[in-house]
């Protein structure tokens, strides 16, 4: 999928190398933040659809789904996941990536309050 000539050789880096970065960085927000696309009530979690990796002549575009716990900085950890997401797809595949957002459909408490907040670089 996204493969890269370098002056050693031919390198190819598969979808995992970018979902182990996405699953690291929401891991990194001390528990507050779920990797989920939550899309209301009677439609509750959406399988397969946390993330959107996608290569594009510009470079890589991704895209992230979360859920907040209630109480947590929205604008705080999604700006953390951001720059560890860019940096860290930087160095283990030695492109910055072309554009990140982070969508936070939801805010954990009792229930998940539905929400759609874009947050970019």
């Amino acid at each position: 999928m996204f493969d890269r000539d370098t002056e050693f050789g031919h390198i190819h880096f598969t979808r995992s190398v970018i979902e182990r970065i996405i699953n690291d960085a929401v891991e990194g927000c001390d528990g507050k933040v779920f990797l989920r696309n939550y899309r209301g009530k009677y439609r509750s979690m959406v399988q397969g659809t946390d993330y959107t990796i996608e290569q594009t002549h510009h470079g890589t575009d991704i895209v992230v789904y979360v859920v907040i716990a209630f109480g947590a900085g929205i604008g705080k950890y999604t700006k953390q996941m951001l720059e560890y997401i860019y940096d860290n797809v930087e160095k283990v595949m030695g492109e910055r990536p072309h554009h990140v957002k982070i969508v936070v459909t939801g805010v954990q408490s009792k229930d998940i309050a539905k929400r759609h907040i874009e947050i970019t670089e």
